[in-house]
């Protein structure tokens, strides 16, 4: 059937007025404008052909298109999601492809004729979580990634509370953009001093923070124990939710790091022995988890209809033994020591503890009633904008937690770093919604637009870059640098010729495609240079200072590249031994 032909139609666009869906139906008019070039007229009733956005019962999320002769139904259960039946249209039937503008921006063709075959689609997702969470800053370039996880169906955006000017900046520049579209808001990561900050309450109520080596502190945590505590926490969750009616969730979750209250009161909410995990540490779950519920309990009284989440990382990653979550308490597992070269469950040969998080994230699952997500590291935000491949692992882990049934999960993402690590945001919003998806199809479209005429070579230099280093080289994890080491250019030297070519294919194309190919240029540069430096600094470290000092002048010039964290990277490699 065809839409538009020759910058005319004679389809309007109709939505419902009360339903909430002036986005979805702006978005639909102004893209169909820039492909077709004709006038899309906006209005609440059908009258002759149409373009109908409804919203109608479903299950979670669910979405799709009916188009049959002179109609087209776009519909979901909720805004959002007629939100992304719109976008998903454009795609399949329209060509449009959604890079982001760390990617040079999305591709919108020009279409004489527009024709959509006469079908039936529904699409459901694996995973109802789908969040990214800011590192550290808010900003416009947020907006901007706001904009392509709507595109890419992610449904959730996580303020990072404990980022200084985060919420401040949430209000003035990203709120509307979320609340607009319909998306989720939640307000966590590491939040018990954005909500009770030592600053405010700690000369007045010292016996609200941890005990450390017989002193209150304020360097730790809070005292769990405390009945005062968990009324004053709750109390202020409940006058923020009051103040921002759009989240519906917070993350109840612990100051980075240890620092739990050793006062007798504390002692005795559990057994003091090792977190099996972090064996320098004491296991700290039931003790956490009986406060997030003593504050879950008092919200639900003011705000039955709002959720918190609590965290299961480091020494209180281990499941509870005798505490149950609550019905309005979520839980995010956060596998921070995780291996990136392997898949998170059951590879042989892997040396991190993947398989031991895999065991204890089933665990996990049988005792939490409601929802189970991840903080999942896939961005890699500590891996130095290097270029790592996790490709052939990214399927693995979302088969098996769609299998034991995660919820979902929340990425941090570096805008800095999109160069490197932007194509695993891409494939997991793709297995977010199907694990089995045929990640190798989409790759191809994928670096066909990025890379334009470059694509084939590029394919082929990150392919050999992953079976010749990545594959064959030591188990990866957070902060690790040593295994740069093998980054000689000798062994690099079949992947870098495959670069070498596509580098001269993309000279010829668009600036897009050129500043592409560019940005894995400098990644496989700062491969090679700080596997040089680490060399150094276990050869001869004054030479190793030296070499370092060189390293971040260098990133530093390229701070605006797209492609390095230049300003982590430098400090990182000024203060390492």
């Amino acid at each position: 059937m065809i839409i538009a032909r020759d910058g005319s139609t004679e389809f309007r666009i109709v939505r419902p007025a009360e339903a909430g869906l002036d986005f979805a139906a702006d978005e639909l008019a102004r893209y169909l404008a820039i492909i077709t070039g004709a006038w899309f007229e906006v209005a609440e009733e059908a009258d002759g052909s149409a373009i109908v956005l409804r919203v109608e019962p479903g299950e979670a999320e669910e979405y799709g298109w009916e188009v049959e002769e002179g109609r087209v139904t776009l519909w979901g259960d909720c805004a959002l999601s007629v939100l992304f039946a719109v976008y998903h249209l454009l795609e399949s039937h329209a060509g449009c492809r959604w890079l982001s503008d760390f990617e040079g921006g999305e591709v919108v063709p020009r279409i004489e004729a527009l024709e959509v075959p006469c079908e039936r689609q529904v699409f459901r997702p694996a995973m109802t979580h789908r969040a990214f969470t800011n590192y550290p800053a808010i900003d416009q370039r947020t907006v901007s990634m706001v904009d392509w996880m709507a595109k890419h169906r992610f449904n959730r955006f996580m303020i990072f509370a404990n980022a200084a000017g985060s919420l401040e900046a949430y209000e003035k520049v990203l709120r509307r953009e979320l609340v607009g579209r319909g998306m989720k808001v939640e307000m966590g990561h590491h939040s018990f001093r954005f909500f009770l900050p030592p600053e405010e309450f700690f000369e007045k109520h010292p016996e609200w923070y941890a005990q450390l080596q017989g002193e209150r502190s304020t360097k730790g945590q809070v005292c769990t124990s405390n009945p005062a505590v968990a009324e004053a926490m709750a109390a202020r969750v409940c006058d923020f939710l009051d103040q921002h009616p759009e989240i519906d969730m917070v993350g109840l979750w612990p100051n980075d790091g240890y620092g739990w209250c050793e006062c007798a009161e504390c002692l005795s909410l559990e057994p003091q022995e090792p977190s099996g995990v972090y064996p320098s540490q004491p296991r700290r779950t039931d003790t956490y988890l009986k406060f997030v519920n003593a504050v879950a309990e008092r919200v639900a009284q003011r705000h039955p209809d709002r959720f918190l989440s609590a965290l299961a990382y480091v020494n209180y990653i281990e499941p509870p033994r005798e505490t149950v979550p609550l019905a309005n308490v979520k839980v995010c597992f956060a596998p921070f020591q995780r291996c990136f070269r392997h898949a998170i469950r059951g590879e042989e040969g892997c040396s991190r503890p993947n398989e031991r998080y895999a065991r204890l994230l089933e665990q996990w699952r049988g005792i939490v009633p409601g929802t189970l997500y991840l903080f999942e590291y896939l961005m890699l935000i500590d891996m130095m904008s290097l270029p790592y491949r996790l490709e052939p692992v990214l399927p693995a882990d979302f088969q098996y937690y769609a299998g034991i049934g995660v919820d979902g999960f929340v990425l941090e993402f570096k805008p800095e770093e999109w160069g490197p690590y932007g194509e695993n945001a891409h494939l997991i919003g793709r297995l977010a919604w199907d694990p089995e998806a045929r990640l190798d199809e989409y790759r191809a479209g994928y670096y066909q637009e990025l890379y334009g005429a470059a694509a084939g070579e590029m394919l082929e230099y990150f392919s050999i870059l992953e079976s010749s280093f990545i594959a064959r080289g030591p188990c990866v994890y957070h902060y690790d640098l040593e295994y740069t080491r093998r980054a000689t250019h000798q062994l690099l030297q079949p992947a870098l010729e495959h670069l070498g070519r596509a580098i001269a294919l993309a000279a010829r194309g668009e600036r897009r495609h050129r500043e592409a190919v560019e940005r894995a240029q400098t990644g496989v540069q700062l491969l090679e240079r700080l596997g040089s430096w680490r060399e150094l600094v276990a050869q001869d470290p004054a030479r190793a200072r030296e070499a370092g000092e060189e390293l971040a002048q260098w990133v530093e010039a390229r701070r605006k590249s797209g492609a390095v964290d230049a300003e982590y990277i430098a400090r990182r490699v000024r203060t390492q031994p």
